[in-house]
């Protein structure tokens, strides 16, 4: 009998709620910059594709095109920011760990895919008690691509010890952004939108996955 297939998770807006402790990082690059705040909801529409794409919409202001130089300085001090901050506010959405150790109990490996940087990923899967159920975490900065590139998906599978080459991958990615989606869809991988999270329901809509949960779990 085969093993139960894995399940890859997307970390923020998906097992977290981390937007209190991205909108404080985002709104210090912007105090740096003479800027106002922005509001929380305005920088959940700017989340997806990591911190460089978010600091892209939080900042429009200044101008820059996506390939200016100043992008380095402002994405560095929202990474240092960001050190102290990630596990400030963050939490698990309701469910998350019930459902995870049922995963578990059943056989299933699981994994966390994200956009997020690994190290403040790790710390934040650390702060959440997580890592006892999660066997691996692959951050946007793990391999040279991210999501919607698949070769995160692929170097999960790798670390699982799972076939990880080859048009189709066997498992679930469950995300709420259309990055997720994007990135298993191209290979095959079954697919989970998570609606309550941080991306557009519309746009996870149109991205036709296998299944939507409009709570964690279900």
């Amino acid at each position: 009998m085969s093993a139960p297939p894995p399940f890859l998770f997307d970390l923020d807006g998906t097992l977290a709620d981390t937007l209190g402790d991205i909108t404080a990082s985002t709104n210090h690059v912007r105090a740096q910059q003479g800027l106002a705040p922005m509001p929380i909801e305005s920088v959940r529409r700017c989340i997806g594709g990591g911190a460089a794409s978010l600091l892209r919409r939080a900042l429009p202001e200044l101008g820059y095109g996506e390939a200016d130089p100043q992008w380095g300085p402002l994405l560095a001090a929202y990474v240092s920011h960001h050190d102290a901050q990630c596990t400030m506010t963050a939490r698990l959405y309701p469910g998350v760990l019930g459902c995870l150790q049922s995963l578990r109990a059943r056989g299933h490996v699981i994994a966390i895919v994200t956009n997020k940087p690994e190290r403040f990923a790790l710390r934040v899967v650390r702060h959440l008690g997580l890592e006892s159920l999660v066997s691996t975490v692959v951050g946007g900065d793990t391999t040279p691509a991210r999501k919607p590139d698949p070769l995160p998906l692929r170097e999960a599978l790798s670390r699982l010890g799972l076939p990880h080459e080859g048009a189709r991958l066997e498992g679930t990615m469950v995300g709420d952004g259309d990055m997720d989606l994007l990135a298993a869809k191209s290979v095959a991988m079954r697919t989970i939108a998570c609606l309550y999270g941080y991306g557009d329901p519309v746009r996870l809509r149109e991205l036709e996955a296998d299944a939507y949960w409009e709570r964690f779990g279900g």
